[in-house]
């Protein structure tokens, strides 16, 4: 009976230990949160073609799910202001000769980069520099190829307060699931998320 008694002391010894280790030690959990400014969305930046009226912008927005409510600023500023249209088919020759012709005259025509290029279905969208529509050149290039200068139209989402007063924002897969309904509309060219950071 003693070797009994004294295995049964040593378990309960041993159990003790283990619960109150239990209970002081904490154990590192894994947090699959994910970081709150990658998933808050603040508003929108949108860039609409040239000509498109503050009533029409608001027609287009209303056909689309924000899921918020929301603040538009019509046409403020930004540095692309301007662009022109190319045909996919020209796209190679306009290039090339705009190209050749800033090396050679040291001008700053386009906002070249392949971000800033925009390609829709059959055409080529290319901001072009406030300079640019001021050379002689230039305009002599784009008339050789019946192209016009164009404007953009620049349009800013705020989202609104609603739901409490830290929720004037809406989650990332929102934010990117509306960015690409808005895309495929024939009057806007890009859609530009504004993060919320900490």
């Amino acid at each position: 009976m003693s070797k009994i008694n004294k295995e049964l002391a040593i378990f309960i010894v041993f159990l003790t230990f283990v619960v109150l280790w239990g209970l002081f030690v904490k154990v590192p959990v894994e947090d699959t949160k994910i970081p709150d400014h990658e998933s808050k969305v603040g508003g929108m930046t949108i860039q609409f073609k040239d000509g498109i009226s503050e009533s029409e912008v608001k027609v287009i927005l209303q056909n689309y799910n924000m899921t918020r409510n929301y603040r538009m600023t019509y046409d403020t500023n930004s540095s692309e202001k301007y662009y022109i249209i190319v045909d996919k088919d020209n796209w190679s020759d306009i290039r090339r000769e705009l190209v050749t012709e800033m090396k050679e005259d040291k001008k700053d025509w386009t906002i070249s980069t392949p971000a800033h290029v925009i390609r829709k279905e059959d055409y080529y969208v290319l901001p072009v520099s406030e300079q640019a529509i001021q050379d002689e050149k230039f305009l002599a290039i784009l008339d050789k190829y019946d192209i016009g200068v164009k404007k953009f139209i620049w349009c800013k989402i705020r989202f609104l307060y609603s739901d409490g007063p830290l929720t004037h924002w809406i989650p990332e897969e929102d934010a990117i699931r509306i960015k690409n309904e808005i895309e495929q509309n024939e009057s806007i060219f890009t859609v530009q998320l504004s993060y919320l950071y900490p």
